[in-house]
């Protein structure tokens, strides 16, 4: 799985992202800094990780977990755990993109940033 992460870590970087990685209660995730683009905290900067779930491959699966510091509660409920890392709250949330995922010409952190994340972020 850590093979995932690093694909991950990579596209994201290749986007302009600087990346940390670090062992979460969901596996090792990726984190970068990230400025929301929509929704009610559009402009706000948060530290944003995903991981991925179980034995899943990506890019053939998307990134399954959203890990977010501060906590921020999308309302939604499901899988949703607090923990500490890195001198850090964070909140991780069950977010997998679904069925938008399949429809994708190219499965690229790219499209997973703009398409899911914008997604998420619009309905906080």
């Amino acid at each position: 799985m850590c093979q995932n992460i690093e694909k991950i870590k990579s596209e994201l970087e290749s986007l302009g992202y600087e990346t940390f990685m670090f062992d979460s209660p969901q596996g090792k995730a990726v984190s970068f800094s990230y400025t929301v683009e929509a929704g009610s905290r559009k402009g706000e900067r948060v530290m944003l990780a995903i991981s991925m779930h179980g034995n899943q491959q990506y890019p053939e699966c998307p990134p399954h977990w959203i890990h977010l510091s501060p906590p921020i509660s999308d309302g939604k409920g499901g899988a949703i755990e607090r923990y500490s890392a890195n001198g850090r709250e964070w909140v991780v949330m069950s977010r997998p993109p679904g069925e938008m995922w399949d429809r994708l010409p190219t499965k690229h952190m790219s499209a997973y940033l703009s398409e899911h994340l914008r997604c998420f972020w619009d309905s906080v």
